[in-house]
Formats: structure tokens, C-alpha cells, sequence
């Protein structure tokens, strides 16, 4: 072989040599690139911080606390029930007192209130649950400071109408021997009720029961009837023989409307009076609310709420045949076109207009219309309707009693 073959063949396998040292070297780079990449731990350490703020300030004493010992001033015959006008003067006073002591420490408080709001949005993240109790108390300050305020204006607003009243209204004393004499109607009826276990008719296919033996219509005088539930168990004769004791009588109606009362049948009376139950009454009464505890005026309807006829009321007291002789004669009066007034003045006797089954406010309770006859007979400009058939369909005024 000579030497240029020779060389040839070196040259050949020096080549072959270098392609598969590149190949394999840029395999292995390959496989190195795709490799995954392990990530270097890193371990990071937190520090939390703690935050330093001033703690909230609470008041000596609370609001809630203050009033309560303000209250204590009040004495226990001048506790609040109902309407500020069913207390006394004198009563009314003691609470102004109090009010106006509320109303003067009110800045204070208010101004605790307006620093708890503050602190709180600047530090809510970092409040402990004490302080958290203390700031929800102090963020009622305001509600309850508008809640004294309006008692205070309240109470302000009765005591000047008590003293415009007694300047310019009638008012009317009668001593304890004319009152007792007033409710003497000649029958012991008044006082029992005419109610009666007898009486009782649980089950019956009448609705209502009705007295017998009435009266044919008569139009020169007030036409009325009576309607009785049958569970209640009233006497319906005592029922209608006490009834026209009351309307006829001379310190009633019959003064001012100057026509005399009458019991028809149902269909031709001018209006109905009707015994029921409380919830009855309730039915009979809506769309007035009477919370099976008051009668009510409803169109024709004069519905009597037995509850009522057979306890009374609160200022009555064990008088209850006041009330009863009260109740007709103040129902009565709505079907004659009056509307409901205020007591003249502590002590005088209470119109019978008045929503005395809510309160006398200080006024003694009574139950004719004395004040309704004095001003009908010297007040030119009071028009009593008699028509009363007409006249019922019109009035608005149909509240509770």
C-alpha cells in the first residue's frame, strides 16, 4: 500500500472520530438542559410586631348607671304607666326635676360618645374584649340621650296644656255626696251588671240575642237596639230596663240632644248597642285597634266590651258602676257627634268624652255629660245632630274607649 492511500485512510477515521465525539458531546448537553432545576430552600423568619396603643377611657359612671340613680328621686305614686297626663302636677314636677338633671349632665355624655366612636375606628384592630364591651356601651349614649330629651319635651309640653287649661276651660267639683248620688239609678242591676250564669247559652243557633218586646220606630226620638253575645251570660231583660234608666236619665243625653231614647228592633233603630267578647270585639271593632281591651264606636255599631262592663278601669277603682254608667254615656256621645277632650283641671270631675278607661289625668273619674250640657246650652256654636242614622256614616272620629 503506498503512502498517499495510507494517508487517506488516517484522514477518514480522524474524522469519523470527531463526529461521533461532537454528537455525543451535544447529546449530553441536551440531556443536562432538560434536567429539572432543584430550588435552593429558603427559610424565612417573621417577626411579629407588637403594637403599643393608649387604652380606652372608661366613664366613672355610665349612663344607664346616672339615670337609674336619678330615678330613685321619683316617689312610687308618681311612676309612670300610661299617658304623662294621668299624673298629678305635683308629679309632673318631680319628673321635670329629674329630666333637667339628665339633660344637664347630656353634654358630658355626649362627648364620651363622640371620643368612643373615635377611638374605635382608630384602633379597631387592636382591641381586647373589655374594651370592646366598654366601647359598644358608650356607643348607646346617643340613642339613649335622644330618648331622655324626648321625655323631657314631653313632659314640658303637658304641663303647659295643665296650665293654659286652667286658665281658659271649665272645670267642673263636685263634693263625694253628689257624686255617689249621681249613680243612684234606682236598681241594683247597675251594680251586678246584669250578669248572670243562667244566661250562659253556649250553644245556640242564634248569633245574637235580643230583648223582646220593643218598640215600633218613633222619628222624634233616638232609636236604638241591643244585641247581646249569648256566652257572655247577661240578663238580656235587666240588660234593656238599665240601659234606658241610663240614656233617659236627667243628667244624661236626653238634656243635650233633647229627644228621649227609645228600643226598636234591630232593623229600625238608628244604631245598635252590642255586648261582646273581647275577641268580638276586636272583630266588630277593626279595621280600629282595641287589643280586646277597649269598646269602641264602629259606624252604628257600639260595641261594649265585656271585659270592660264586667272589671272596669284602672282610675275607677272599685267604682264600678261609675264606669258602667261612664262607658254608655261616652259611647253614646260619639253617635251625638262629640269628640274626645282632656281633663280641665286636677281634682274637677272628668268629662265623660274623656278616654277615661285610659286615664282621669288627676281629673275624678265621672260618668255624665255635665260639661257637654253647659256647653251645649251656652256655646251658640255647637249644632247637636239628632239624625243620627245619617250622621254616624260621617264621623271619623271612632278611636277606642
Amino acid at each position: 500500500m503506498n503512502q498517499t492511500l495510507k494517508s487517506s485512510i488516517l484522514l477518514i477515521s480522524l474524522l469519523s472520530v470527531s463526529f461521533f465525539a461532537f454528537n455525543f458531546l451535544n447529546d449530553s448537553l441536551n440531556q443536562q438542559s432538560e434536567a429539572p432545576q432543584l430550588e435552593t430552600p429558603i427559610t424565612v423568619t417573621s417577626v411579629e410586631k407588637q403594637i403599643e396603643i393608649d387604652r380606652f377611657n372608661r366613664l366613672d359612671l355610665s349612663l344607664k348607671e346616672f339615670t337609674d340613680k336619678e330615678l330613685l328621686a321619683i316617689s312610687d305614686d308618681c311612676i309612670k304607666f300610661g299617658s304623662w297626663f294621668s299624673l298629678t302636677e305635683t308629679c309632673l314636677n318631680e319628673w321635670l326635676t329629674v329630666l333637667n338633671n339628665i339633660d344637664e349632665k347630656s353634654s358630658t355624655y355626649a362627648s364620651h360618645y363622640a371620643y368612643a366612636q373615635s377611638y374605635f375606628m382608630s384602633n379597631y384592630q387592636n382591641l381586647n374584649e373589655e374594651d370592646i364591651e366598654s366601647i359598644l356601651e358608650s356607643l348607646k349614649i346617643e340613642s339613649d340621650l335622644d330618648v331622655w330629651n324626648e321625655k323631657l319635651i314631653e313632659v314640658i309640653n303637658v304641663l303647659n296644656i295643665k296650665n293654659s287649661q286652667e286658665k281658659t276651660t271649665t272645670a267642673i267639683f263636685l263634693n263625694d255626696g253628689v257624686i255617689n248620688k249621681s249613680k243612684n239609678l234606682g236598681t241594683s242591676d247597675l251594680e251586678s251588671g246584669c250578669i248572670d250564669a243562667k244566661f250562659i247559652q253556649e250553644t245556640t243557633d242564634s248569633e245574637w240575642v235580643i230583648p223582646e218586646n220593643v218598640n215600633p220606630r218613633d222619628e222624634d226620638k233616638l232609636n236604638y237596639a241591643i244585641k247581646i253575645e249569648p256566652s257572655l251570660g247577661l240578663n238580656p231583660l235587666c240588660i234593656k230596663n238599665l240601659m234606658f234608666l241610663i240614656l233617659n236619665n236627667d243628667l244624661g243625653w236626653t238634656n243635650i240632644a233633647e229627644k228621649s231614647f227609645q228600643l226598636t228592633s234591630v232593623e229600625d233603630s238608628d244604631y245598635v248597642y252590642i255586648f261582646a267578647s273581647p275577641e268580638k270585639t276586636d272583630e266588630l271593632c277593626a279595621p280600629i285597634e282595641t287589643n280586646s281591651i277597649y269598646s269602641c264606636r264602629n259606624e252604628e255599631n257600639i260595641v261594649l266590651n265585656f271585659f270592660r262592663w264586667q272589671e272596669g278601669a284602672k282610675d275607677f277603682k272599685n267604682d264600678i258602676e261609675t264606669y258602667r254608667i261612664y262607658l254608655i254615656n261616652h259611647e253614646t256621645g260619639h253617635i251625638l257627634g262629640w269628640k274626645h277632650v282632656g281633663c280641665p283641671k286636677e281634682g274637677a270631675i272628668a268629662p265623660v268624652m274623656m278616654q277615661q278607661s285610659k286615664g282621669t289625668d288627676g281629673c275624678i273619674p265621672y260618668g255624665w255629660p255635665a260639661y257637654e250640657t253647659i256647653k251645649s246650652k251656652f256655646d251658640r256654636s255647637i249644632s247637636i245632630s239628632t239624625k243620627v242614622s245619617n250622621r254616624t256614616k260621617k264621623v271619623s272620629n271612632r278611636r277606642p274607649q
